[in-house]
């Protein structure tokens, strides 16, 4: 539908998925080599070692598993797990402007955890991509003086809702995965293309709801969240991300 005068829609470029643009929100998970390297290097890329009789490369503590179910209210303890997400193609719409639309209803946080997705390779001729969608918190209250909000910090605790003028969008390429920090505000795993996308997800979990998970409906808040998707025809990838009225 067209948008209304008074609910006019912010628009925020998508960048590519890199560990500089995503750090607000947390650490990005990527190979040191191009996919085209089929060799070892003689020399290790900064950041890793030699492995298994120098037929490998070892990169260590590529994401952080962190906890901080101690400051939770209820103090129960928590286990770190390790799960399998099959994720598959997000509906689009076609908006009136021939745009291919993702319309982002849920944005969720893990109050006490990080969370990690690994993506597995696949073998499907059909090609999928993953969009990540993050958003800063707003602090509810405001943090004392010296107190950072970096998603790291669980002492930034308590905090608010999202900040939907800072929603950030990130395109992945192939093979590349995310951490997402303490508490971060994210939309469910978003994958579009032809194909599903299998995730290992490390997080720790205690079981109790409420504090594994807390969501937040968006579908209502500033007009909505939309991601435009452009696919030109020579298959390059273009995202955008709207926030406000629908299309």
């Amino acid at each position: 539908m067209p948008s209304s005068a008074s609910s006019q829609p912010i628009r925020i470029p998508t960048t590519p998925l890199t560990p500089t643009a995503f750090a607000p929100f947390g650490t990005v998970v990527s190979s040191a080599l191009p996919p085209s390297t089929t060799t070892i290097p003689t020399t290790p890329p900064p950041g890793t070692t030699y492995a298994n009789q120098q037929t490998a490369l070892k990169t260590p503590n590529i994401s952080p598993l962190t906890s901080a179910y101690r400051l939770s209210p209820s103090g129960a303890p928590a286990s770190p797990t390790l799960s399998l997400f099959t994720c598959f193609p997000r509906r689009l719409y076609t908006s009136q402007y021939k745009k291919q639309i993702y319309d982002v209803k849920v944005l969720e946080r893990h109050p006490y955890t990080t969370q990690t997705f690994i993506p597995l390779a696949s073998t499907s001729a059909h090609k999928s991509y993953a969009v990540i969608i993050v958003a800063p918190t707003l602090p509810s209250p405001a943090p004392p003086a010296g107190v950072s909000l970096t998603p790291y910090f669980p002492q930034a605790r308590p905090l608010g809702p999202p900040d939907l003028n800072g929603l950030r969008a990130f395109m992945a390429e192939e093979g590349m995965g995310v951490c997402y920090g303490v508490g971060t505000w994210h939309a469910p795993m978003v994958v579009v293309g032809e194909g599903r996308m299998d995730f290992v997800v490390a997080q720790w979990i205690s079981g109790r709801e409420g504090e594994d998970c807390e969501e937040v409906g968006v579908g209502e808040m500033e007009g909505g969240v939309e991601v435009e998707v452009n696919v030109d025809m020579d298959g390059e990838r273009r995202f955008g991300l709207r926030v406000g009225s629908k299309l």
